[in-house]
């Protein structure tokens, strides 16, 4: 028995209406999309491009923009796909008009306006400002590894640095030498001297190798010299990563002055303890009583007894630091991008990649989103909070975030000094302790934890942390669903900027869920 099925006419003409708004349905995200972009400031694209009419006209950034936007809302962050979603997805179509950009003019796009890409984020915080979109008063800073484009396996310690750097100059010098040479036996049979560039070249393309490539340049000789100024740039930073706190030294210093410590404060208690001793003593001669416990001498006190445990402990770390520094591996940096750094990964093992920071406020709407290129989350705390602070006075939330939260990762005694002005909670210990759901297991604050500690100790400090998970965390989670887990982009001018885009894109959702849930009145 034959089924009925609904006929298939691949020869049918267009069924399409003309009019290309009766494509979509009104609340489709590219209309949603194109709404938001017009209420941004686009005038800083539109400076980039000359304005005398020379030259093939670019594609306008009030298209460019929204297709960018749209794409990347739907987690497609690559300019070949863009390209070919400009024939196959319909909300593209609209947003292009029919227009067919190429892989070559997206990228290019996104690369001319690296900076106007940056200032986006803070204009789409000013839209979720003004439509009421951001909630309380407190803001969540946290921080999680993420892959960059580069591998961990062809990182160079600083011996192979110099290796492949006087490598390639002699490389480059021999390559600029042939080329000299051929120039000036080619120039010699008109009578012209030989120049490093010749301007009735220009410079543009060259597929063979030997042909004109950058500025003019061989392709080959062009490449090789891209090629050293990589490798003398991973060498500038491997220096000052290796002049920066933090090293090997700087670990054995740190146990060094911890030893210190708990020797002085052994002494001091052992000096208290005796002298209570001889008051007691004297006090027994001379047939007085004495008021309180009976003192014990020092060595069958119980609280020196944990002092001198701690000093044992500081002890034994002094030594695992040493002989730490004493077998230490050199330091590396991956020559495809300086930036990266060898991290450990959420779930195990190691990536080469950054530290992704983000500081977010209720309904995980972000309020900063940077990078940073150490696996510790300190040193990045005064830089995020700061950066905020100043994105929200941009955006018209003027003193609305009074409070910031964080994990016990970005303790340390510096931090609590320097932002003492602020209402400022940091862990102190492990989270589920903070937050109340286990024992607390630290015995002994490290010095200048001590306000901290009792800050989060009393009941408004309490309930305020708890916040802190609920606000950050599940940012991350989206982040990562929405664009995974990675960067596509080498160097640090275009990470910054290819992150600001994902945070954009992320409080552009945001915006577009409130405006949805509370509609502006007909």
């Amino acid at each position: 028995m034959a089924r009925w099925f609904r006929p298939v006419n691949r020869d049918q003409g267009c069924l399409l209406p003309a009019d290309v708004r009766s494509w979509l349905p009104p609340d489709h995200l590219a209309w949603q999309v194109l709404e938001v972009t017009g209420e941004l400031d686009l005038s800083g694209f539109a400076a980039a491009y000359r304005a005398d009419g020379q030259g093939q006209a670019p594609y306008d950034p009030a298209m460019m923009l929204p297709l960018v936007l749209y794409c990347f809302f739907k987690g497609n962050r690559s300019s070949r796909k863009i390209r070919d979603a400009c024939v196959d997805d319909l909300g593209c179509l609209v947003i292009c008009g029919g227009a067919r950009p190429s892989h070559r003019a997206v990228a290019e796009f996104l690369r001319r306006h690296r900076d106007e890409v940056r200032r986006l984020f803070v204009q789409v915080l000013g839209l979720l400002a003004a439509a009421g979109a951001v909630e309380g008063h407190s803001a969540a800073i946290d921080g999680s590894p993420v892959s960059g484009n580069a591998s961990r396996f062809a990182n160079l310690d600083a011996g192979q640095l110099a290796a492949r750097i006087a490598a390639l100059e002699a490389a480059v010098a021999a390559e600029a030498g042939a080329w000299l040479d051929g120039a000036g036996q080619a120039d010699g049979a008109d009578g012209r001297q030989p120049l490093p560039y010749d301007d009735e070249d220009d410079g543009g393309g060259g597929g063979e190798d030997g042909g004109p490539g950058a500025g003019g340049l061989p392709r080959r000789l062009s490449a090789l010299a891209a090629r050293l100024a990589r490798l003398r740039a991973a060498q500038d930073t491997l220096a000052v990563r290796a002049a920066a706190p933090g090293g090997p030294d700087a670990r054995v210093a740190a146990a060094r002055d911890r030893l210190a410590r708990a020797a002085g404060r052994l002494a001091r208690a052992e000096s208290a303890q005796a002298a209570v001793m001889e008051k007691y003593q004297a006090a027994v001669a001379a047939g007085k009583a004495w008021a309180g416990k009976k003192p014990v001498p020092a060595e069958s006190n119980a609280r020196i007894a944990g002092i001198r445990k701690n000093l044992a402990t500081a002890r034994d770390r002094l030594a695992a630091a040493q002989a730490r520094a004493a077998v230490a591996a050199p330091a590396k940096v991956s020559p495809a991008d300086p930036g990266t750094r060898l991290l450990p990964a959420k779930n195990g093992g190691w990536l080469q990649g950054w530290n992704l920071e983000l500081a977010a406020a209720r309904r995980q709407v972000l309020l900063a989103i940077e990078l940073h290129d150490n696996p510790a989350d300190a040193g990045a705390l005064i830089t995020m909070i700061e950066t905020a602070a100043a994105n929200c006075e941009l955006a018209g939330l003027h003193g609305q975030i009074r409070a910031w939260l964080a994990d016990n990762g970005y303790a340390s005694a510096a931090n609590f000094a320097a932002l003492e002005h602020l209402m400022l909670l940091v862990a102190v210990t492990g989270e589920a302790a903070q937050t109340g759901r286990a024992a607390g297991s630290r015995t002994t604050l490290p010095a200048g934890w001590e306000k901290m500690a009792a800050r989060l100790a009393t009941p408004a400090g309490k309930n305020l942390y708890k916040r802190r998970a609920a606000q950050v965390e599940p940012a991350f989670a989206q982040l990562f669903a929405r664009f995974g887990r990675y960067l596509n982009y080498r160097g640090r001018d275009a990470v910054d900027a290819e992150v600001k885009l994902l945070g954009t894109v992320h409080n552009l959702a945001k915006l577009l869920d409130f405006r949805r849930r509370h509609p502006a009145p007909a």
